[in-house]
């Protein structure tokens, strides 16, 4: 591991950013934390889990190596080298902004022993082209477009409320508190359900997880706005579930009838034909309710896929 390593006094947060090869992503997220932190006492720490690309940031930012080891690792490796007592994990499409920090900063004032995430939703921008496609479509009638539509009907609108989780997208935690369980485990390898294992072990001692969605972040997706990148995303968090499930969490397990393994294994090897064939009315609405009964299809096949990778 290779760090180029940046000091400064009383730092009220550490920011950590782990970042894989999405680089014009990742340009806009780091330079919105700097922006959003410019009057702040800000230790913005990027760690690169590129083996291709090495992002190129500022001489006030700590750019550490870490390739191939996945966002666990290198989460853990930022926190390492944090000097402030709170932390703030992003990931490398998320765009905070003054008021979101300021916000933060203040919560973690007001509230004790707590892990906490702010609302997110897509950029303005990003959501006026989901409407051109049939997959936009599909993303902004499920909800896929906001933090609502991932964390389900318990979300409650415009207020600071209890949760049973957190999730590591923008989470705010203690050093401390960070540190008393070693943070995230490091044999996931993808981003996934290390966010499944890690607040459980976090409840475990006592902390309380808060979501507050009177403030939110911006998720820039924007080079992920396509089925193909996204059915990628299913296959590697079902890998990174099987993950889990060894780890002990067997609530998580998938059990596959004989049938439906056979169905799955045919879909995944057409594969190929399936998406040129979903291109054809990507675009037409009157063609959404079958463009989105194909995704479903895909999307088990996928999971499918990942889940027993190992094993295929």
């Amino acid at each position: 591991m290779q760090w180029r390593y940046y000091q400064s006094k009383s730092m009220q947060v550490s920011i950590i950013i782990p970042t894989k090869d999405r680089v014009s992503v990742f340009q806009k997220t780091l330079e919105a934390a700097l922006k959003a932190t410019n009057h702040l006492q800000c230790q913005i720490i990027v760690v690169n889990d590129s083996k291709e690309n090495t992002p190129v940031v500022p001489e006030n930012v700590t750019l550490i190596s870490n390739p191939g080891q996945g966002v666990a690792s290198a989460r853990n490796a930022g926190a390492r080298l944090a000097e402030a007592t709170l932390l703030l994990f992003l990931d490398n499409d998320i765009m905070i902004s003054k008021e979101s920090i300021d916000h933060t900063l203040n919560l973690h004032n007001q509230l004790k022993n707590a892990a906490i995430n702010l609302d997110w939703v897509y950029p303005q921008t990003l959501q006026a082209e989901l409407s051109k496609t049939s997959f936009g479509r599909f993303l902004k009638e499920n909800k896929m477009t906001s933090f609502e539509g991932w964390y389900g009907k318990d979300r409650q609108p415009n207020t600071l409320f209890n949760s049973v989780s957190v999730a590591s997208f923008h989470l705010s935690i203690l050093k401390n508190d960070f540190e008393k369980i070693g943070g995230y485990a490091e044999n996931f390898p993808h981003a996934g359900f290390e966010d499944y294992d890690f607040p459980k072990r976090l409840k475990a001692t006592g902390l309380n997880f808060y979501i507050d969605s009177r403030v939110h972040v911006l998720h820039n997706e924007e080079d992920r706005i396509n089925l193909d990148n996204w059915l990628s995303n299913q296959q590697r968090r079902a890998e990174t579930r099987r993950v889990a499930v060894g780890m002990g969490y067997h609530e998580l397990d998938i059990h596959y009838t004989a049938w439906k393994v056979a169905i799955l294994r045919v879909i995944n090897v057409m594969y190929p034909i399936w998406r040129a064939v979903l291109n054809l009315f990507s675009i037409s609405p009157v063609l959404d309710p079958l463009y989105r009964k194909s995704i479903s299809i895909l999307v088990a096949a996928r999971i499918y896929k990942g889940f027993n990778s190992g094993t295929l």
